[in-house]
């Protein structure tokens, strides 16, 4: 979905400014602006909403975040979000990633071969390992040893706050 924000207060705003001009109306112009500004952003929320990703990052949205070569940080604010860390090499992941979910719910998918060190931080929300435990709050650390190598290839830093946060293979 697309923003009308910007369309809607630009709009509002220059349909005032004639009728201020035309009907010489002695109002203050910028106390109308702020309020036409705050009501564009209303309106726009209600509409369609903001819906910002940016690689990354995604706010106010949901869907697939995109893994970016190299990449330590992703986030997941006021959405809903998967990470899909299974088709990804190892080469081109970061050896720690830090996943942030804040008001959010994010689906983590791991890759099959490779041993994780999970290292979780909840509060009032819920992480879900792959072994089907939970933590409601405070910290953890897993690991994720499929082929029993005995030390982690990939390091996953997890910090979930009002949230849920579900690590798969």
């Amino acid at each position: 979905m697309r923003s009308f924000f910007w369309g809607i207060f630009l709009l509002s705003s220059g349909l005032f400014l004639i009728l201020k001009h035309y009907f010489n109306w002695n109002v203050p112009t910028v106390r109308v602006l702020i309020g036409l500004f705050l009501i564009s952003l209303g309106l726009s929320l209600l509409i369609g909403g903001p819906n910002f990703r940016i690689q990354t990052n995604m706010f106010l949205d949901q869907g697939r975040l995109d893994i970016s070569p190299g990449e330590k940080d992703y986030n997941i604010v006021f959405g809903e979000g998967i990470l899909d860390l299974s088709d990804t090499s190892m080469d081109e992941l970061a050896d720690k990633i830090d996943v942030n979910v804040v008001f959010g719910s994010a689906k983590i998918i791991l890759p099959r071969d490779a041993a994780v060190s999970i290292k979780a931080n909840s509060a009032f929300a819920s992480v879900q390992f792959p072994d089907d435990t939970n933590l409601t709050f405070g910290d953890r650390t897993y690991l994720s040893d499929p082929g029993d190598k005995g030390q982690a290839d990939l390091i996953l830093d997890v910090n979930t706050v009002f949230g849920s946060t579900e690590i798969v293979y």
